[in-house]
């Protein structure tokens, strides 16, 4: 017999596999990190990479992504599953704080993000080394932290 507790449980996994999934999107065939980072990019957009809408949008994914990538690695049994993409988000977005947008601006940053999050230099080969779901999401914290840093160094030099 299926109890009430053991339905809202099945119904909160759900919500939280759908959120770590990015609605589905990490389920793509290939390159799942780039659709999930792809879907930062209208929160940029409304955000404006600063202010009020964006700081409360990164609050809500940062909030959402550790019970997410949690859920999503319980449900797969993998240390890292590529399914999860909130990460991505959440690292886009730290990418994109204090970034103006602009279609220049999301390429490079777009382009930096995921040269930092695919080549895992330092901290983020350091974090994503370890085990759990706050590394999981920390290590696209980490590469969204160096490409901000980045794209704010070649747009300083660009003048």
């Amino acid at each position: 017999m299926v109890t009430m507790g053991q339905v809202n449980r099945f119904r909160g996994a759900a919500v939280l596999r759908a959120a770590a999934s990015g609605l589905g999107v990490g389920y793509a065939p290939f390159a799942p990190g780039t659709f999930g980072t792809l879907l930062a990019l209208p929160l940029w957009y409304w955000g404006g990479g600063g202010g009020a809408v964006h700081f409360g949008s990164l609050a809500a994914v940062l909030a959402l992504a550790l019970p997410a990538a949690h859920a999503e690695m319980r449900a797969t049994g993998t240390k890292d599953p590529p399914s999860v993409v909130i990460d991505e988000v959440a690292g886009m977005l730290v990418a994109a704080t204090g970034i103006p947008w602009g279609w220049k601006t999301v390429v490079l940053l777009f382009l930096l993000f995921r040269f930092f999050d695919i080549v895992k230099w330092g901290p983020v080969a350091w974090l994503n080394a370890r085990e759990g779901a706050v590394y999981v999401v920390g290590d696209d914290l980490a590469a969204g932290l160096f490409a901000n840093l980045a794209c704010r160094g070649i747009l300083w030099l660009a003048g």
